[in-house]
């Protein structure tokens, strides 16, 4: 037993003494790593300023490429949004308003499946009411969406489905990922 004591303790009297070692090493190379960074500050002469680009083209007669990007914006017109369907979008907000409002009204369970049913209806349609191709689709859907939420959205589809109408589950899966995807 006094051998495996003994033996501990030159372990343990190593180990001290090679922390100590790693210790001095980790020091001498701090103070070695400092010293560089001073050199090498003092041995870098100051980067002299070239002229830019622009400063250049200038000088040599050019109009800079940034100037003329900002000339080019200027004849061109505005981004516009055609009227006839501005007007399509807001007929299908004013729908879509009145049979959610409607729906909030509803008190009976026939009542609120055919207002959902309705409004499947104009989901569905909502191709044929502001046009076919895709990025108006898209905005017809975010317009009927944003109906929804002003007239309640969560709550009132909550309590459809809680009547386990499946005019109300068909509604809800068509208008959840639209109203989770803006």
């Amino acid at each position: 037993m006094a051998f495996w004591i003994s033996f501990a303790k030159v372990i343990a009297a190593a180990c001290g003494i090679g922390a100590v070692l790693l210790l001095i090493v980790y020091v001498i190379l701090q103070s070695y790593l400092v010293q560089r960074k001073k050199k090498t500050h003092l041995r870098k002469p100051a980067p002299r300023p070239e002229p830019t680009l622009k400063e250049d083209s200038i000088a040599k007669g050019r109009k800079p490429v940034q100037a003329e990007s900002r000339d080019a914006d200027v004849g061109r017109p505005a981004f516009t949004r055609d009227p006839a369907a501005i007007q399509r979008e807001a007929e299908l907000k004013r729908d879509t308003l009145h049979i959610f409002r409607r729906l909030q009204a509803a008190e009976t369970r026939e009542e609120k499946s055919t207002l959902c049913g309705e409004a499947v209806e104009l989901f569905d349609g909502i191709g044929d009411r502001v046009g076919k191709a895709m990025s108006s689709v898209t905005c017809g859907r975010i317009v009927f969406c944003n109906a929804l939420m002003d007239c309640g959205g969560l709550d009132l589809l909550r309590d459809c489905q809680e009547s386990k109408d499946p005019q109300a589950d068909t509604l809800i899966e068509r208008v959840i990922p639209i109203i989770f995807s803006t």
